[in-house]
């Protein structure tokens, strides 16, 4: 099987099956007009995903994840352990910590901000 092929498959199954599950609930809550209009809503969707070409614009929550990721491990681990072991004279020459921020980013990446 092609490699290509299943990374096209395989998202658009999930998709759908996710999207199967949603259709099935709004289908007890939702008006009839209200189904018909989800339904084509939801072909439209399956068939962007599908034409969707690999861009790095599909990469900028991974990337955007690894950025903050690495930001925190810094504030965490070096900024709090490593540099007062090692480098206590640089301490007084560091900027602001930033770990609020980070934090508060890092969790609404996660779906968990507040």
């Amino acid at each position: 099987m092609n490699c290509n092929l299943a990374k096209e498959v395989i998202p658009v199954s999930l998709f759908s099956s996710l999207f199967g599950l949603a259709d099935k609930a709004a289908d007890r809550l939702l008006p009839p007009d209200k189904k018909e209009s989800r339904a084509q809503q939801t072909k439209l969707n399956e068939g962007e995903l599908a034409k969707a070409p690999p861009s790095f614009l599909l990469l900028w929550r991974p990337l955007l994840g690894t950025v903050l990721t690495l930001l925190f491990v810094w504030e965490v681990v070096g900024r709090m352990v490593l540099i007062p072991i090692f480098f206590p004279e640089l301490v007084e020459t560091l900027p602001p910590p930033v770990l609020k921020e980070i934090i508060s980013l890092l969790l609404g990446m996660l779906g968990l901000g507040f």
